[in-house]
């Protein structure tokens, strides 16, 4: 740590810039390995048109759910967006995230997530919560995906 003040005196001594770039915490990706077992409940949104891997969103308790369809040796993930409602009215990305299946063919994962109710008042002044669950098989070369409509997180 030391050097890196060091280093950073040095360049404003010398009439050079210092530019310090940070990520806003907003839009951090959230990465998990999801817990093997269960199903989605009743009210669950899903993803069911790609062969080998279903997706769903459970508003109740706001989890990300993924199964994996097919005995081809191939894991399967979900990825996922949530979006805000600002006060103008206008949505805007504020998590998005990855939730993958470390189980095998027939086997459910659930990653557990806290979004904002679209009821309440969110980070960006406004009411309004959606997400979008994207199904993926992690096939060799390109992954193969599907991708949910926004579905209102209501829970």
């Amino acid at each position: 740590m030391n050097g890196v003040l060091r280093s950073a005196f040095v360049t404003l001594a010398a009439g050079g810039a210092l530019f310090v770039a940070m990520s806003s915490p907003a839009v951090a990706a959230d990465d998990d390995t999801g817990v093997v077992g269960g199903s989605p409940a009743s009210g669950s949104t899903c993803i069911i048109n790609i062969q080998g891997a279903k997706g769903c969103f459970q508003p109740y308790g706001d989890v990300i759910w993924i199964k994996d369809t097919s005995l081809d040796g191939y894991g399967v993930y979900a990825k996922w967006t949530n979006q805000l409602k600002n006060s103008s009215g206008n949505w805007q990305t504020y998590r998005t995230g990855k939730c993958s299946n470390p189980g095998s063919s027939g086997d459910w994962a659930a990653c557990n997530k806290d979004f904002y109710e679209s009821s309440s008042t969110n980070a960006y002044g406004g009411k309004g919560s959606r997400i979008q669950v994207t199904a993926c098989v992690a096939s060799i070369g390109d992954d193969e995906c599907d991708t949910s409509t926004w579905i209102s997180n209501n829970g």
